[in-house]
């Protein structure tokens, strides 16, 4: 007999990533329910037609098109969301937490332009609002980032937070590709949507820069405040005269907090070889926060990829589940 409590996960939106979510939970039900003593399982989907069910082996029978029957579902404690961009992903999310569901999201778009009110219904419902797959995929960093906010001012962060973007500059720095045969061999690996635009112009990884910066400062640093230059002007001479320097180029989100204004910018880069972040390369993320008190800690992993983003959504699921509001960053409201 399974004495667990019984627990229900909602999955807005069953794509790529939503599916990952619903295999991963599916194969790890029982080793969570071991550690945890969570009886986890998919009860609801919103997707316009129960089609997309099977392609994560789920009973079509849970798909729903509607908001209002999941918010109303007594048994769903947690709502993933995975549908990607901010309408109408953010008002989602703000119902989903007026409603007093834990929210769980990958989406940095929504999250980014919409932070101050999404952390501000969070705080006031008293569920927890948790995406650490929304920047750096599969690695924990933002669960150590509130960690090291307990005892830390912040003072600056500096990063590789784009798989795609990370994975076109390693192949034409280390086996001489053009971009655009960089470009298409990350999307044949599934690293780059068939329109790359977000990554390679730089929009990604401003939106999770201003994620991180807004908890750096404890303010919404909205995603058009930050400077911002993609590496689809960077060609083979610059990784050439860059090697020749003994450099390579990266593209580097980059944020200060200078007399409680931050200043944040992304573009390519030069970085020097001796440097951690010149040696992260292909779809893997690295960012290095600076705290007042420990100094620099350097967190790195995958940051591309339906598995590693799926790993870290189940990560938060749990948690928010056993530790509720208390996994929220501090925020004022």
């Amino acid at each position: 007999m399974n004495s667990n409590r019984s627990t229900g996960v909602a999955i807005l939106g069953l794509g790529t990533i939503g599916s990952a979510v619903a295999r991963l939970i599916n194969q790890r039900g029982a080793s969570i329910g071991e550690l945890y003593g969570l009886d986890l399982k998919v009860t609801r989907i919103l997707e316009r037609g129960p089609e997309r069910a099977a392609r994560a082996d789920l009973p079509r029978d849970l798909v729903t098109t509607s908001l209002d029957e999941i918010l109303s579902d007594d048994g769903v404690s947690v709502v993933v969301e995975t549908l990607g961009g901010e309408s109408p992903a953010a008002d989602w999310i703000e119902a989903s937490l007026k409603a007093g569901k834990h929210v769980v999201t990958a989406n940095k778009e929504a999250l980014s332009k919409n932070f101050d009110r999404l952390q501000r219904a969070a705080h006031q419902s008293g569920s927890a609002l948790l995406f650490e797959a929304s920047v750096g995929g599969g690695i924990p960093l933002l669960v150590s980032y509130r960690q090291i906010l307990a005892a830390n001012q912040i003072t600056s962060l500096r990063g590789i937070v784009n798989g795609t973007t990370n994975y076109i500059l390693s192949q034409m720095t280390t086996a001489g590709a053009t971009f655009d045969d960089a470009l298409a061999q990350a999307q044949e690996l599934g690293y780059a949507e068939p329109d790359p635009t977000a990554d390679v112009e730089g929009f990604d990884a401003v939106y999770k820069l201003s994620i991180l910066a807004s908890i750096m400062a404890g303010t919404h640093i909205h995603p058009d405040s930050i400077e911002r230059t993609g590496i689809t002007g960077v060609t083979p001479d610059d990784i050439a005269s860059a090697s020749a320097g003994g450099e390579v180029i990266k593209l580097l989100g980059q944020a200060t907090l200078i007399g409680g204004a931050v200043k944040a910018s992304v573009g390519p880069e030069r970085v020097s070889a001796d440097n951690l972040l010149a040696h992260v390369r292909d779809n893997y993320n690295a960012v290095e926060l600076v705290g007042d008190s420990v100094g620099p800690v350097v967190l790195s992993g995958q940051g591309a990829g339906p598995d590693p983003t799926a790993s870290a959504i189940l990560s938060d699921i749990v948690e928010a589940l056993t530790s509720g509001a208390s996994s929220n960053v501090p925020w004022k409201v």
